[in-house]
């Protein structure tokens, strides 16, 4: 389960100082200033796959600072990437200094000195943080050093699926495999090979996990497989393989997919009809639905709904 901080609970005039305290504590030690007139206020979740931490963070507009002490003191080797969801983001870093909007991120070198600035409209900014080992990165992507603090586009495909897989292993209710942290430092490696204009470089065992989470997306209406492979930058042939590869097929793992996510919805959707449920997870129509899921789990989604 994800650890969650908030300081929803905390006296306003206490807020700022549970807040630093709370960051210190589980990421490393570092200074925050409010900015402007909002009340002090943030929520984060974050887990740990192996050496990687995977953080939803938001906060009303603050600075986040790390000098040369606080280095000294955290003793982090680490690089960090946000993915900014909501507001905006000024980071400096050395010589480089970025703003960053949604549907980009940036990169940071967590072993030297760094500001950030979050703040937007309606006083509220929102990232998504992927904490790998700086060793790890470096190895896979040996250039990292020079994109730190620089907005890097996050919006296309293979962007949106790795903000996608890290939400899903935030929220996941049990740990996930352990090979996650190797993926987690591939996909941000593939990032950076692409903000760098060259090809992501995904191993075929890496791709499995982006699919899987742009599939789960894009349930209801997903894309024909040449559009699909095409938008990952890999063959139909490798896009298929990567199924083989699970001892499935594209077409059983999207069917998979679209029955649980079926399931689900008639647990917690109980108001709302089996022909606008099934819709929503990809179906022909209610019947296609019903069928499958009498496959599925050997009873009808009406009886399903009257004893969940």
């Amino acid at each position: 389960m994800p650890t969650r901080v908030s300081t929803d609970q905390v006296r306003p005039t206490e807020r700022h100082a549970f807040w630093t305290e709370a960051i210190s504590r589980f990421f490393a030690p570092i200074e925050t200033r409010p900015l402007g007139p909002a009340m002090v206020s943030g929520q984060f979740e974050f887990v740990e796959r192996g050496a990687t931490k995977l953080v939803r963070f938001g906060s009303s507009p603050q600075c986040y600072r790390r000098d040369a002490r606080l280095v000294s003191r955290a003793g982090s080797d680490e690089f960090m990437f946000d993915f900014q969801r909501r507001g905006l983001s000024s980071m400096v870093q050395g010589r480089n200094e970025g703003t960053v909007q949604p549907g980009y991120g940036v990169l940071y070198d967590a072993r030297r000195p760094f500001e950030d600035r979050l703040y937007g409209p309606e006083h509220r900014s929102d990232v998504l943080i992927v904490t790998v080992p700086a060793a790890s990165l470096l190895r896979a992507f040996p250039q990292a050093e020079q994109l730190c603090a620089k907005a890097i586009p996050a919006s296309a495909t293979v962007a949106r699926a790795v903000a996608t897989f890290v939400r899903a292993a935030i929220d996941a209710p049990e740990p996930q495999a352990a090979e996650d942290e190797a993926d987690i430092v591939a996909y941000l490696s593939a990032l950076l090979r692409i903000a760098s204009g060259s090809l992501h470089g995904l191993e075929r065992s890496s791709l499995f996990g982006l699919l899987d989470a742009h599939l789960k997306t894009n349930l209801a209406a997903i894309r024909p497989v040449q559009l699909v492979a095409a938008e990952f930058g890999i063959s139909e042939r490798t896009f298929h393989r990567v199924f083989a590869d699970r001892g499935t097929t594209f077409e059983r793992h999207v069917l998979h997919l679209r029955v649980e996510r079926f399931r689900r919805l008639l647990e917690t959707q109980r108001e709302t009809s089996i022909a606008a449920l099934a819709a929503q997870c990809g179906f022909a129509d209610g019947a296609h639905a019903t069928r499958t899921f009498r496959t599925a789990f050997g009873t009808t989604p009406r009886d399903f709904r009257s004893t969940a």
